[in-house]
């Protein structure tokens, strides 16, 4: 008996091949991970396997359950240890069902079979599907009930074996994923024309036949064509080598239904007199010249009664003939639609601009299942496999590929070059020769316009466009490094022959020329250039004798920025001040590294090492801080003068501290201190003071760190210092709680905090509330100090403080591990561990790492906890980094617990293994512990 059925069909692409790659035993692991996946499915839809090969044929009574089974199926298997890809096919239709008895099924027969077209025709719908995708028909469409899916018509199909055309949707739930399938002997796309059905591929159309395969832009190509559903003019804007022109085709290949009267390409790059577009117009449409009467004239008036896509490529040096003519068209014939490629919009009336930038880059640490899927990698690789055949993205390859795609910034004519080197070097061998990409990218085809022959003349048909105003900016912004803002712009680059006020226009006009591209943040606009481009500018800009005075302008600025910026940092806006930094802090390095050359005046370089110590220090920059202050202090212009020496010591020496390096802080501090004594300014001196004093305090010498504290507060005081009296305080009170006087302690560090409080510094707040929650903790009060390590823990963040915010969650791990909170603590611990490796702090990840033996130890898993342990110390004597006395004692009581759990002979073997283990190795450890508790406790 006939009923109406939903009919899935599914099928593995590409399973022989992966058979082949993994060998039959793995492949029968990752046969069964797939049938698990798929019937497990099964009875949340309500659905019946028929049959089963590499694929399967499932049956549903509703088409709703069918979709959401084969979405959540595509899903499933792109989560498998082994991703796999299946293309399935889903038609609705009557469906006879025959059941077989014992003795056909024992002689093969499946127990229950369809018959009728239903079946063939989903086989069908399935055989054209790509790996991954799901098509449906336009019968499954219409019997559909709501759902969280997309739905994408590719228009009408004959399939081999129906009579009709049937269209066919794509389903998904990531719409920018949608692709066309391709044409093929079983199956091509038709549309109707004058009552009848045509192949695409036959209908009117002059679009050049490409020779290689179309990569990627999924996304661009669903939004054109969206574009072209509401807009009658679609520009395509980009830079050159972006692959505008190849995209256009893409589209207009895949609309070409749309427009039975033919699609027509108006190819404008060999085109040089304005006066010739309508002609180059007309020759391709066929439309001869009239007598007495206009060549538009007879061109419009063809049009006007066509259903029809102009394409009007490389626009940008015709740009006024080119919207000319499509104005003109747009007004006199209302069924034609133009898709324009050029530099620049057209600014004509309904125009829609659709920006094309270049592919996306992988992630810096992609691995190779992710690499495979960058559009950038994937360009690459099959354009390198055109040239040479075995070459393949492997382990070996694959990171070379990535920093080559990076290098390349995903220009699409830049990757087709540097693939077209790979038959005679490495991947490897090219990514060292891109520092002068524009003599290694010259690998053009013979066959291509000669500016698409190398990237250089790709660039110099851009720049050659530019009027005399233009290309001075241009050149001008190529010293900014990693992006500007507009008012940098006009401070830098305004110098004659342009004025600030000329930049703003001549910026936008570089913009529309997508020479320079825009970012828009929450705080305005920022500009920035290819560097591809950036280097080409800077070039030229060299060539003119203009970089020494414009550089010189730029270090000046972003000096008066680091200023800025470290006023800013010590106040309740320190959040806002750090994010403007780091967006700038490429800025701030070429500027440092143009002192540091003598571009300018060298000083210069230590009074941007004193404006940037405190974000050096809380963003984790201080390595970076310290070889640039070591850079200054080997300068003789430097050495000469006492002030400079003795600020580029003082910055070294608090940089060395974050790190741990309290040796190196105490030699520079006890330098910087004879200095400044001798120039007699107090502020100077008290503060170096202070800072010795830290040095001191974590080194051991305990009374000399009191005293030198002491005696800067008494000068901060003085002089009405109140945010130098602020941190003297709270280091007095940290002195205070090595020497057990709590009482003490409290008093200086409430009022470090009051005062921070008033001043709104951030920073300080933060790490007063630090202090006041290990109060609590030696009190014991975990729930109280809990709260003040969550209120510094939230200051951090407001703040942007990594430092700080790190220091926060380790202390909050101590009391989860007090509270025997051990997934959590297990969480911060390894947040902390990472933070601290990152930013170099040494005694902070000692610490932690002491921490982790903790929580190991609380898991029972005791030989690590002491190999950690062993391995902490072992990192402390050699870095002279001692613990305070209580936390010695502390320390103490939990290696004797361990040794007392193991026995003397177990713990022993375990610590001489532990000391022998580099600290690098004792993380990877920890981690790998913190992981696996993670992944336990998720089960």
């Amino acid at each position: 008996m006939e009923a109406v059925r939903a009919l899935l069909l599914t099928d593995i692409v590409d399973s022989t091949k992966l058979s082949e790659q993994l060998g039959n035993r793995a492949m029968g692991d990752v046969w069964a991970a797939h049938d698990r996946v798929a019937r497990d499915l099964l009875p949340m839809w309500h659905g019946h396997e028929i049959d089963k090969t590499d694929g399967m044929l499932l049956m549903f009574d509703s088409p709703s359950d069918a979709l959401h089974y084969a979405l959540a199926y595509q899903q499933a298997l792109a989560k498998l240890p082994v991703v796999l890809k299946a293309r399935a096919g889903l038609h609705v239709g009557p469906v006879l069902l025959r059941k077989n008895g014992p003795e056909d099924v024992a002689r093969g027969a499946k127990p229950l079979e369809v018959e009728g077209l239903t079946k063939p025709t989903a086989a069908r719908v399935m055989a054209l599907a790509l790996g991954g995708q799901t098509l449906i028909t336009d019968d499954v469409r219409q019997a559909l009930s709501q759902g969280a899916w997309t739905l994408q018509s590719h228009g009408h199909w004959i399939l081999k074996g129906l009579a009709e055309p049937l269209e066919l949707f794509e389903a998904g739930l990531d719409a920018h994923a949608f692709v066309a399938p391709p044409d093929g002997e079983k199956a091509y796309r038709v549309a109707r024309v004058g009552g009848q059905w045509l192949p695409v591929r036959q209908m009117a159309n002059n679009l050049p036949q490409q020779t290689t395969s179309f990569v990627g832009r999924e996304r661009e190509r669903q939004q054109i064509r969206a574009a072209l559903e509401h807009s009658r003019l679609v520009t395509l804007v980009g830079m050159g080598g972006l692959g505008k022109t190849r995209l256009s085709l893409r589209v207009a290949a895949e609309v070409m239904m749309w427009f039975p009267d033919g699609v027509w390409f108006l190819d404008l790059a060999p085109v040089r007199d304005p006066a010739l577009v309508v002609g180059e117009a007309a020759q391709i449409l066929g439309v001869r010249e009239e007598p007495d009467k206009p060549l538009l004239q007879t061109l419009l008036t063809t049009l006007k009664r066509r259903r029809t896509l102009l394409i009007f490529d490389n626009c940008e040096h015709l740009i006024q003939a080119s919207a000319d003519l499509a104005n003109a068209i747009l007004r006199a014939a209302p069924q034609v639609s133009i898709l324009a490629t050029s530099r620049e919009a057209l600014h004509v009336p309904g125009e829609q601009s659709c920006p094309v930038l270049p592919l996306p880059l992988p992630e810096r640490d992609a691995g190779l299942e992710a690499l495979s899927r960058s559009t950038a990698v994937r360009l690459f690789v099959e354009r390198a496999q055109s040239h040479k055949p075995e070459f393949a993205l492997n382990e070996r390859e694959g990171p070379a590929v990535a920093q080559l795609v990076a290098l390349l910034e995903g220009i699409p004519l830049a990757l087709e070059l540097a693939a077209a080197r790979v038959r005679a070097m490495s991947v490897s061998e090219l990514n060292a020769r891109l520092d002068d990409r524009y003599k290694v990218l010259t690998a053009g085809g013979r066959v291509l316009l000669q500016r698409q022959q190398t990237l250089r003349a790709l660039v110099d048909w851009s720049y050659d466009l530019l009027d005399v105003s233009e290309r001075i900016l241009l050149n001008r912004l190529a010293v900014f490094v990693g992006g500007f803002d507009l008012g940098a712009a006009e401070q830098v680059c305004g110098a004659e022959p342009l004025q600030p006020a000329d930049v703003l226009d001549l910026v936008t006009s570089l913009v529309e020329k997508s020479l320079v591209m825009t970012d828009e943040g929450e705080r305005g606009t920022r500009y920035r250039m290819l560097e591809t481009i950036r280097e080409y500018a800077w070039e030229k800009l060299v060539q003119e004798g203009g970089a020494a005075t414009i550089g010189a302008r730029h270090c000046q600025h972003y000096f008066a920025f680091a200023k800025a910026s470290n006023r800013g940092l010590r106040g309740s806006e320190q959040g806002s001040w750090i994010a403007r930094v780091e967006a700038e802090v490429d800025n701030v390095r070429a500027g440092i590294a143009l002192a540091l050359a003598g571009g300018v005046d060298p000083i210069i370089a230590v009074k941007y090492a004193v404006a940037m110590q405190g974000f050096w220090i809380m963003r984790g920059y201080a390595s970076e801080g310290r070889t640039t202050v070591h850079a200054a202090l080997e300068l003789s212009s430097i050495q000469s003068s006492e002030a400079a020496m003795g600020h580029a010591l003082y910055v070294g020496a608090a940089l060395a501290e974050s790190q741990s390096d309290f040796t190196q802080a105490r030699s520079m501090l006890e330098r910087c201190l004879a200095l400044r004594r001798a120039l007699g300014d107090p502020i100077d001196i008290a503060a170096t003071l202070s800072t010795l004093s830290w040095a001191r305090f974590r080194t051991g010498d305990i009374d000399l760190a009191r005293a030198g504290e002491e005696e800067a507060l008494t000068i901060f005081r003085e002089q009405g210092d109140r945010f130098g009296e602020a941190i003297v305080l709270l280091h007095l009170g940290q002195i205070a709680i090595w020497l057990g006087n709590d009482a003490q302690a409290q008093t200086h560090v409430k009022t470090s905090l009051a005062l921070a409080q008033q001043l709104e510094h951030r920073e300080i707040e933060a790490e007063c509330e630090l202090v006041v929650g290990q109060l609590e903790v030696e009190n014991g009060a975990p729930h109280r100090a809990r709260e003040r390590f969550m209120r510094s823990l939230a200051i951090s963040r407001e703040a942007a403080d990594k430092r700080g915010e790190a220091n926060a969650l380790w202390w909050l791990s101590k009391v989860d591990l007090r509270d025997r909170a051990i997934e959590v603590a297990g969480a911060r611990l390894i947040e902390s561990l990472r933070a601290f490796r990152t930013f170099e702090m040494r005694m902070e990840l000692l610490g932690c790492l002491e921490d982790c033996a903790v929580l190991a130890s609380l898991g029972a898993r005791n030989g690590l906890a002491v190999q950690l342990a062993a391995a902490a110390a072992a990192s402390r004597e050699r870095l002279s980094l001692i613990r305070a006395p209580f936390g010695e004692r502390d320390w103490q009581r939990h290696l004797a617990a361990l040794r007392t759990a193991m026995g003397d002979t177990s713990f022993q073997t375990a610590w001489n293994e532990g000391r022998q283990i580099g600290i690098n190795e004792a993380i990877q450890l920890a981690e790998k512990d913190l992981k696996g508790l993670s992944q336990l406790t998720s089960v």
